[in-house]
């Protein structure tokens, strides 16, 4: 599935008076990828399972029609998940392989310089007392997401270079993100920062970006990025308790090793970890605006990114 983009030309500066830029994505092929990937045919995509494996290779597939990525790879990686009872007792492990999908977008200075990580898992939880729990705001969305993203670095090439990975496993202890700094070494003292989208379309108007508490910059950058919706701010403070959305999805083991992060997501719904969680739910038009959203946020980031990326501890 191919889509084109609109480029209208834009400026950037570091303040929250900046100009939105100017990508503009057709959502028909992020839609289109939405709804397959929530599909029954992929089972639910839950890791190490059949339905993982055709969610892993469409994806593969998809990804290898876009212009502006130079490589494509999937990334193989071994986990120990524990086993648990209905008590939610440990009565044992599993050694699961897990599957992470990277396309590498070059910037004006290759394998140098900053790198922008945007991440957004594609399992979830699979079939659950015979009914298929698809996923569809979680987090088929951001995969889907991604590949806006990934064809606006076509019509605006990216000033640092991009790595746009699907993640498997973050339903199972986040082991595809913590997979991927391991196999990066924690990309071996280059300055990184990490996007990460998960669950950015069931909701009526409001989406939240996390991580400016942490890196108190980025709420005056993103603001302007916000596109047809409500962009709201926090999740990301100890005081928020379980609210704290730090390290609930895969920028937490970003996090853990101080490479700096930005999280989109909306909060809990009635849909979420449940067999309801299905694209016919979906607000679509607040989804265009998500899309709209995280492509605006991307370039804003890959433009101040010298001045928000970090190398980790």
């Amino acid at each position: 599935m191919r889509y084109s983009l609109i480029f209208a030309g834009a400026c950037f500066a570091l303040s929250a008076c900046q100009t939105v830029p100017s990508v503009t994505p057709d959502v028909d092929t992020p839609l289109g990828i939405f709804e397959t990937l929530a599909s029954d045919e992929m089972e639910g995509r839950r890791t190490g399972t059949d339905g993982n494996r055709k969610a892993r290779e469409f994806l593969y597939q998809e990804a290898s029609y876009v212009d502006s990525f130079k490589s494509v790879i999937i990334d193989r990686f071994s986990f120990e998940r524990p086993i648990r009872n209905a008590e939610r007792e440990v009565t044992g492990s599993e050694r699961l392989d897990g599957y992470n999908i990277e396309g590498l977008i070059v910037g004006e200075t290759p394998d140098s310089g900053p790198l922008l990580v945007i991440t957004a898992h594609y399992d979830h939880l699979g079939e659950r007392d015979g009914k298929i729990w698809n996923g569809a705001d979680d987090n088929a969305s951001g995969s889907a997401a991604l590949f806006a993203i990934a064809e606006s670095f076509e019509a605006k090439p990216p000033k640092h270079d991009v790595l746009v990975v699907w993640l498997d496993a973050e339903e199972m202890g986040l082991s595809g993100a913590k997979a991927l700094l391991e196999a990066e070494k924690n990309f071996e003292g280059r300055a990184v920062f990490n996007l990460n989208l998960d669950m950015i379309s069931q909701n009526e108007n409001e989406l939240y970006f996390a991580g400016a508490y942490h890196t108190p910059a980025l709420k005056d950058l993103i603001a302007p990025a916000a596109s047809g919706l409500t962009l709201s701010f926090g999740h990301d403070a100890p005081e928020d308790g379980s609210d704290d959305w730090t390290m609930q999805s895969d920028h937490g083991p970003f996090h853990a090793v101080g490479i700096p992060f930005g999280y989109f997501g909306v909060e809990d719904h009635p849909h979420y970890h449940r067999d309801t969680d299905e694209f016919e739910t979906i607000p679509q038009e607040f989804y265009a605006s998500s899309v709209q959203t995280v492509v605006n946020a991307a370039h804003i980031l890959d433009e101040n990114l010298g001045d928000l990326a970090r190398v980790a501890e």
